[in-house]
């Protein structure tokens, strides 16, 4: 007699509530993995061939975070959210095999890994999430034969080495793409192209490689994904050979800048080692030239320390990554390096050049110079038809004052960055008195809000509080109410850390009407919250516990159940006081 195995249906570990079935999600990043929301807010990944819970671990938090990795890699298990797994789950069935075999004994290998962020966390990605899940298709036994057949392709007809190498030499892109399709191994030969001795065989290598693997993405996401791990991984291992493995990451995320644009910030992260910092430089400048959004938004400030490195060809790839980017916050540092008589050689993705530092210096210059005029340009026009000041002489050009406030302003951000904070304030301060007199009131007020932050950061938070204050009062004579509620969170951020909790009551009012305006539930159930601790600090907890039973009823409508429990915690033990 057969032994019975109990199934039952799959049901989220965090709620026991019965879970949809995994939908397949666009774009892939690492493989073709399953996804899918409960209704507490978990999210959950499915891996069908149930060996790859590191990655589908990785992916979930991922996806949770609405794929912002910054976000991802800076929470904690445990405090920032909760993770699960199911195994022997079947997706045809859409059932649990607890055993992790099937009724004829085969076994089930498929996975759910889950991640549950906590409430306020989750409030910021929830949306994005639900977005990504509203149109997919579902991950059945057919759409999984389908990914077979996807993956099957590549296992046609083989190319040999020779035919690889001419179309590498050659730069023939397309018909590598081509053969890849049919081939899965034209990759690998490509890849042992890094090592040749010919230098622009190596490089017509890595920007073929970039290429080809970037095209094979929307087919074959987890031969790519795998291919991006290796390249990593090989990076960060100082016994890996792993010539090329910077570059040739660099051009994948440079072709596929929507998938893999988050991984900008491993390869500044690799940085600290010395004998990769040409390779990383190269890449982020090859990325940088396409993207030049993508290396701004991640900590690329790092790159300025390298201005004045010991070597010249990091000195000069540095100068060179920041020209490509547009990145004009270096020019000033970038113009000492006009006269270095360095040399180094550099592929510019169409030959090598033997240069100095100095002639990436000047080249790097001439890219900031075409950028302010095209900024200039677009800017005149929208700013002269507000009817700002900014025209010089005779109307014609930009005020030579207004664009050296500009100047100091970017000089003091770097600065800041830099942690020089005594030696940015006086730049903002003698930005600001130029924006003053040409009644440039936004420039003034972002000054004013960068000039504050400053302070906070050397803990000078009385210092902080004239110029949030300053520019809280722009905001609300332009009408900008998202600015000014997030100047609000500021003001009231000093006066809490100055204990002057009177002082918090009138900014609490003006942002809760702010939000309300606009239903932004969580911010209003924040600034309630807010004015509780505030009446309760000031002793009238009859006041503080209206405001605080308001936020609670808010927190809880919106789904926020741990913070609504919180409040509604701390209301009870307050109420015994009374």
């Amino acid at each position: 007699m057969k032994k019975r195995h109990t199934t039952h249906e799959p049901r989220c570990p965090f709620c026991t509530s019965i879970l949809p079935r995994p939908m397949e999600v666009e774009p892939k990043r690492l493989a073709d993995f399953g996804y899918g929301r409960c209704e507490c807010g978990a999210v959950f990944v499915f891996d069908v061939t149930g060996y790859n819970l590191g990655a589908a671990m990785v992916e979930a938090l991922n996806f949770a975070c609405n794929d912002d990795w910054d976000l991802a890699w800076d929470l904690l298990p445990g405090e920032d959210y909760q993770d699960a797994l199911i195994e022997g789950y079947d997706s045809a069935e859409h059932r649990v095999y607890p055993s992790g075999h099937d009724y004829e004994g085969h076994r089930v290998k498929g996975a759910l890994s889950f991640i549950r962020l906590l409430d306020d966390v989750r409030e910021v990605t929830g949306d994005g999430v639900k977005e990504k899940l509203s149109a997919p298709v579902s991950v059945t036994a057919g759409a999984t034969a389908a990914l077979g057949r996807r993956r099957a392709k590549g296992k046609g007809r083989r190319f040999s080495k020779r035919e690889i190498k001419k179309l590498v030499e050659d730069a023939d892109l397309q018909r590598l793409i081509d053969m890849a399709f049919e081939d899965r191994l034209v990759i690998s030969k490509i890849q042992r192209l890094l090592y040749a001795a010919d230098e622009r065989l190596m490089w017509n290598a890595v920007i073929m490689l970039g290429g080809v693997a970037g095209a094979i993405v929307p087919h074959d996401p987890t031969f790519t994904g795998d291919l991006m791990r290796r390249l990593l991984h090989a990076a960060n291992d100082s016994a890996a050979m792993s010539r090329g493995c910077i570059e040739v990451a660099g051009e994948i995320i440079r072709n596929q800048p929507g998938i893999y644009g988050s991984f900008v910030r491993h390869l500044l992260g690799l940085l600290p080692d010395r004998p990769s910092r040409p390779a990383i430089l190269w890449a982020i400048g090859r990325i940088g030239g396409l993207n030049p959004a993508l290396i701004k938004k991640s900590s690329f400030f790092v790159l300025f320390d390298l201005l004045d490195a010991e070597e010249p060809e990091v000195r000069g790839l540095a100068a060179w990554a920041l020209g490509m980017t547009g990145a004009s916050e270096a020019s000033g540092a970038i113009k000492k390096m006009v006269d270095d008589s360095g040399e180094l050689s550099l592929f510019d993705g169409s030959v090598v050049r033997e240069v100095t530092v100095g002639e990436l210096a000047s080249e790097a210059l001439r890219r900031f110079e075409q950028k302010r005029k095209k900024d200039d340009g677009e800017k005149d026009m929208s700013e002269n038809m507000e009817g700002r000041p900014e025209a010089g002489p005779e109307g014609r050009g930009v005020d030579e004052d207004v664009l050296r406030a500009r100047s100091l302003h970017q000089e003091g951000s770097v600065l800041k960055n830099r942690g020089q904070s005594l030696d940015a304030l006086a730049k903002l301060e003698e930005a600001l008195g130029i924006f003053e007199e040409k009644g440039l009131e936004v420039e003034a007020a972002n000054v004013c809000e960068l000039m504050g932050d400053l302070h906070v950061m050397r803990g000078n938070f009385k210092s902080a509080l004239a110029p949030y204050q300053r520019t809280l009062a722009i905001c609300q004579k332009k009408g900008d109410d998202i600015s000014e509620v997030l100047m609000i969170e500021k003001v009231i951020d000093i006066y809490r850390q100055t204990e002057d909790y009177k002082k918090t009551l009138p900014y609490y009012l003006r942002g809760l009407e702010l939000v309300e305006g606009v239903s932004d539930v969580s911010r209003s159930g924040m600034f309630l919250a807010g004015m509780g601790d505030a009446y309760e600090r000031l002793g009238k907890i009859s006041d503080a516990l209206d405001a605080y039973r308001l936020a609670e009823k808010l927190f809880r409508k919106m789904g926020a159940r741990e913070r609504a429990d919180v409040l509604l915690d701390g209301i009870k033990k307050l109420e015994e006081t009374l």
